[in-house]
């Protein structure tokens, strides 16, 4: 479910705030089949293909674990760099504006980029999806052929949506804003442009190499260049170690992360593509070339991309709206819902994005063994975990509420009431996790539409319509806001978990399988007694997909 107070959805935890995720990236039901099929490779306990292999406690801890950390450290750090910057715009004291004011400028120019940058996301999202099917029909080549496709519509599409950062300030006046905060929003704004075109294709390439068995590098170059943007913060902020030198101030926050997004895909492509080399076994034998992008490709990407603009669209914009509303509460509100936004999506977007993703990948691959109990209890195990991880960092943060909210700011006024939402924070947080997870469930089991239909015909009225009758009609405030959110978030979490319960397992698994026929190659059955394959050591499957960058290749047919 969708939260404008503090966003828990991959999809929002995108760039820069969006998770995005970071890293967030949200798996179709073509991902996670077809992920399923490479993923019991990187996770083989029971690579014998047999389906009525019984169902192993600790093997499945421990393969959510060694699936689970590199993820969590990447959407973590990924996540981190876009909290750093607002730390830092937290912080300042220059004298032309108060840290409340560059807080909540700077939310509210984050919100206006992922408006923009959000549509042209579609095209990356499926690229882990496509990757993971030809991986799994045994037919590498055509996953380069899907990246360049990616990366080509992602380039033309981006470009022209950055046209709209120009016009951030009348935008925000135009919605009520003060003067003042939109003039700083569309400064900081237009500082922006530089990374979003270069951060999107390095998402391509993330995707990409992690579909192929390759999820470390992108953790290591993500820890990095987590540091790396702490230390130009520090320098274009407020002046590093530079004497006589004060840094640019606000504006330093937004060139440290433009810097950052750049440098980050630079440096992993040059790693990944010109040092290891490890797009080869994927790649099509001519490389970069438009020979490889017939029509019939270039439409089947377009068919099963394009549906994403729409879905991306509305969750952010769903998402934005209520910073919208909340600005209706005055600058103390956005500020502090901006400070703790700050210190929880470190580890409330991690772990949505990772649970998220382990919980679709772990049950895809039980069900495309045809073993519909163990998916269910692998859902549950992860529903288990989060309200585990929940009730212990309440524990931590509830005690030390006030010491955690001073490293998002030091405005008196802003922690004061920042620290009076925390409850309410904490259990919308949990529901949010809960629903997220239990819907990468259902994309897992083939059942995407359940996702689509309480996006739009639960989450809009509850959560963005409940939102606007309580500051609007009720002329609430922030607390009221939160608790709001939490309580509709308990409402879409009953129905989820009912729904959880109420699915046929059986019926689920029979579906994946079928869907593993019809997105095989009808030569690959000598390959399919072969689980160890894609993913685990990817050199070895190079010399089995003669025929992944011929034309006659079926394309992967949409479930």
């Amino acid at each position: 479910m969708t939260d404008g107070t503090n966003p828990t959805t991959q999809e929002e935890l995108t760039e820069p705030l969006l998770p995005q995720g970071d890293d967030v990236e949200s798996i179709p039901p073509e991902d996670v089949c077809a992920t399923t099929d490479n993923d019991d490779t990187n996770n083989d306990d029971t690579g014998d293909g047999d389906n009525t292999t019984e169902f192993s406690f600790q093997n499945e801890v421990a393969e959510m674990v060694n699936l689970g950390i590199p993820l969590a450290v990447s959407f973590f750090c990924r996540m981190g760099m876009a909290s750093t910057d607002s730390a830092f715009v937290g912080h300042i004291h220059n004298g032309d504006n108060s840290p409340e004011v560059y807080l909540a400028a700077a939310v509210l120019s984050d919100m206006m980029v992922t408006l923009c940058i959000t549509p042209p996301l579609a095209f990356n999202q499926i690229v882990s999806a496509l990757v993971g099917q030809a991986m799994g029909s045994n037919n590498p080549k055509m996953a380069g052929i899907w990246l360049q496709q990616s990366m080509f519509w992602i380039a033309v599409t981006m470009t022209p949506c950055l046209v709209g950062l120009f016009y951030v300030q009348p935008c925000l006046e135009l919605l009520g804003f003060s003067h003042e905060i939109s003039e700083v929003a569309g400064q900081y704004a237009k500082w922006n442009l530089l990374w979003p075109v270069p951060n999107g294709l390095y998402q391509c390439l993330r995707f990409y190499f992690q579909a192929c068995g390759f999820p470390r590098p992108a953790m290591y170059n993500n820890l990095a260049f987590l540091g790396i943007n702490t230390l130009l913060n520090w320098i274009f902020v407020f002046g590093g170690p530079i004497p006589g030198w004060n840094g640019f101030g606000f504006i330093g926050a937004a060139i440290s992360l433009s810097i950052s997004r750049t440098m980050q895909g630079v440096c992993y492509f040059i790693y990944m593509f010109l040092i290891k080399e490890h797009h080869k076994h994927a790649w099509p034998d001519a490389g970069w070339s438009f020979t490889h992008h017939t029509r019939e490709r270039t439409w089947e990407f377009l068919k099963q991309s394009l549906p994403n603009v729409g879905t991306l669209l509305f969750q952010a914009v769903s998402s934005q709206a209520t910073t919208v509303l909340l600005g209706r509460l005055g600058d103390a509100a956005i500020a502090a819902s901006s400070a703790l936004s700050t210190v929880t999506i470190p580890w409330s977007g991690t772990m949505s994005a990772t649970c998220g993703m382990v919980s679709g990948v772990r049950v895809g691959y039980h069900l495309g063994r045809g073993d519909g109990e163990a998916a269910r209890r692998a859902s549950w195990l992860m529903i288990h975990f989060i309200t585990v991880m929940c009730i212990l960092t309440s524990i931590v943060f509830i005690p030390l509420k006030r010491q955690i909210m001073m490293i998002a700011t030091d405005d008196d006024e802003v922690i004061d009431l920042a620290v009076k939402v925390v409850a309410a924070m904490l259990v919308g947080n949990y529901l949010n996790l809960l629903v997220g997870n239990i819907t990468s469930v259902f994309g897992g089991q083939g059942r995407p539409l359940i996702a689509t239909i309480l996006s739009f015909g639960l989450e809009l009225p509850t959560s963005i319509g409940g939102m606007a009758i309580v500051i609007l009609v009720l002329h609430g405030n922030l607390i009221g806001v939160y608790w709001w959110n939490a309580i509709a978030g308990g409402i879409e979490a009953v129905i989820v978990v009912w729904l959880l319960t109420r699915s046929n397992w059986a019926k689920c698994a029979d579906d994946t399988q079928r869907r593993q026929e019809a997105d095989s190659n009808e030569e690959e059955e000598d390959a399919a007694t072969e689980p160890e394959s894609s993913l685990e050591r990817p050199s070895d499957e190079t010399s089995s997909s003669d025929e992944g960058d011929s034309p006659e290749t079926p394309l992967i047919e949409r479930v």
